[in-house]
């Protein structure tokens, strides 16, 4: 077969572009850090990839959404906390005030501190988190307590607010203003209101049964405390659980898509070297012209 010198230089053109695409690749996987460019590089480890790009997406999800969850427990935590402490504070109020010993003045400061705890226990019963109301039920955009005249009103519902835990697994994050078996948040302002207003009027026989009534609003605080730990212990394994699945996946999307940095940079040096002496060569296997011969 006779060797023309147009098969010569197409060729040698070949042999370079083929170098050239090969040392191009391996430039721009060192600049990218990534093995994976185009879906025809692997297809099959390309959609592996999309896989778990999503499904990493989706886990990322689930543990931001549970932090917002984790957020609203906290907060109700916190608040209920207070709450209670405003409770303890008011029967040891009662305790004082219920005896016969108190002068007039002793009467008036404890009044004006126990009209000081309601204050405060209305402020803590009407918590805004990120401009939601954490005991309003569903009423969320609603202020859920209000003095009406002589009376605690409460203006929010008794209904659950439930947020996604899991795929198909959803748990109340709520306390509403009325939850317990004595009506929670609402009973104990009333008790507040009720105890003011008995120490206002020095009536001995209403501040003594505060200190039974205000039993049942502790018990109720109590026991919407223990639930709400119990909810958030939830969130923390789960988010734990979930992080973790976090971390093996991007270790197995980097093994896919990330390229090792060692390996591709003497593969790039390798193509660079195979670059040039392909066109030394060619340069060399080239079928010389007239002015060649001419010099």
């Amino acid at each position: 077969m006779r060797i023309t010198d147009r098969m010569v230089i197409n060729h040698s053109i070949y042999n370079l572009q083929e170098r050239r695409q090969r040392l191009g690749d391996a430039q721009t996987q060192v600049a990218t850090g990534r093995r994976l460019q185009r879906s025809s590089d692997s297809p099959a480890d390309v959609e592996r990839a999309m896989t778990l790009a999503s499904e990493l997406s989706g886990v990322q999800n689930q543990v931001s959404n549970l932090a917002t969850t984790r957020d609203w427990l906290n907060g109700t935590d916190v608040a209920l906390e207070g709450f209670n402490d405003l409770m303890i504070t008011a029967r040891n109020l009662a305790l004082r005030a219920a005896s016969d010993s108190n002068s007039e003045n002793e009467v008036a400061a404890m009044t004006s501190e126990v009209e000081s705890v309601l204050q405060n226990a209305m402020a803590i019963a009407n918590t805004n988190q990120g401009g939601y109301y954490l005991f309003a039920g569903h009423q969320v955009r609603t202020q859920p307590f209000s003095q009406q005249g002589n009376a605690i009103v409460y203006q929010g519902d008794n209904q659950e607010i439930r947020h996604q835990v899991e795929i198909g697994q959803t748990m109340p994050v709520n306390i509403t203003g009325v939850a317990g078996k004595n009506g929670g948040i609402l009973n104990g302002l009333t008790r507040l209101k009720e105890l003011q207003e008995a120490m206002a009027s020095d009536d001995r026989d209403g501040v003594r049964a505060f200190l039974s009534q205000s039993e049942e609003v502790n018990a109720d605080m109590y026991a919407s405390q223990s639930a709400v730990g119990t909810r958030m212990q939830r969130i923390d394994r789960t988010t734990a659980r979930l992080q973790d699945r976090e971390v093996g996946l991007k270790q197995l999307y980097s093994g896919l898509v990330d390229a090792d940095m060692a390996a591709t940079i003497a593969e790039m040096s390798a193509e660079e070297q195979a670059y040039e002496m392909t066109l030394a060569t060619s340069a060399r296997a080239m079928p010389r012209s007239l002015m060649d011969y001419l010099r």
